[in-house]
């Protein structure tokens, strides 16, 4: 996998996704759904260790096309978007691990920061402009959100696909 060099990237809006997918129903049914990336900011140091990313989700783009669902689930009973609308991811680390690029960071969401590590399973280069993919798991209870024990699965499974570009300077 190639290594982005040193500086400030931007973050595609248009071109990232970030998807997730559950159980539900006691573990039968699987729902999948998106939520919208609000900002992004990727910083690569000389060092890897000291590179920083930190990302703004927006929790009220809960979506699983399932209006009734999503609905619940933006409500106070589970992400409670009215009093916290942002989802963020911030890290102040990558390192290398089993062969491949770890982005270790905190997740903070219903108002509850929990460690989350991202594993960067793919990065792609073309001309300068790169195309990262990335997943990790969260655990809701970790956030406090935790209604509908046994109906709704305790873990998510989070796959980010970005493209960044750098930054130009003064931009």
């Amino acid at each position: 996998m190639p290594v982005p060099t040193a500086g400030r990237y931007r973050i595609d809006l248009t071109r990232t996704t970030v998807r997730f997918h559950t159980r539900h129903m006691l573990g039968l049914g699987r729902v999948s759904g998106t939520l919208r990336v609000r900002k992004a900011d990727l910083t690569m140091a000389d060092s890897l260790s000291s590179s920083t990313l930190h990302v703004v989700l927006d929790a009220a783009s809960f979506n699983t096309g399932n209006p009734k669902r999503d609905t619940a689930v933006r409500s106070a009973k589970y992400l409670d978007v009215a009093a916290f609308p942002d989802i963020t991811f911030d890290s102040q680390e990558i390192r290398r691990e089993d062969g491949k690029w770890v982005v270790i960071g905190t997740v903070t969401a219903h108002g509850v920061a929990s460690p989350a590590d991202l594993s960067v399973d793919e990065i792609r280069d073309n001309a300068g402009e790169l195309t990262m993919r990335a997943t990790t798991k969260i655990d809701r209870y970790a956030h406090h959100v935790t209604a509908g024990k046994g109906l709704a699965a305790r873990w998510l499974t989070v796959e980010i696909t970005a493209t960044v570009v750098p930054q130009q300077a003064g931009g």
